[in-house]
């Protein structure tokens, strides 16, 4: 299940991270030099049929829609417009071809809808 943190959710997890952050460095009396945030996002795809159940009876490429999730994860951790992410333009132009709607302008679609239509199995 998809879940938005609102105002007050959102302010309890910042305080929950600072204070992660306070234990670790014992309340600042421990330097931190340098430090890195890696932050894994794990996603899986759903088909109703095994592998070759669905490329041959179902004809649907998984390869697509893999690309499609990976786009609109990516678009959303970066805050940017799906096209921004994709530099080669021979890729933009396939890519479009595939998945219209994720490729559009954010002003002419609606994200929510959109997400919610890539993201269900």
């Amino acid at each position: 299940n998809l879940k938005s943190l609102g105002a007050d959710e959102l302010k309890q997890e910042t305080n929950k991270a600072k204070d992660l952050l306070d234990a670790l460095s014992r309340s600042g009396s421990l330097a931190i030099e340098s430090s890195e945030l890696h932050v894994i996002v794990a996603v899986t795809h759903c088909f109703e049929k095994d592998i070759i159940g669905t490329i041959i009876q179902d004809n649907v490429n998984p390869i697509q829609k893999i690309e499609a999730s990976t786009l609109l994860f990516a678009s959303a951790i970066h805050g940017v417009d799906a096209r921004e992410l994709i530099k080669d333009e021979s890729e933009l132009n396939r890519l479009e071809g595939e998945n219209p709607l994720l490729l559009k302008d954010s002003e002419s679609i609606d994200e929510e809808d959109e997400f919610t239509r890539l993201a269900s199995c």
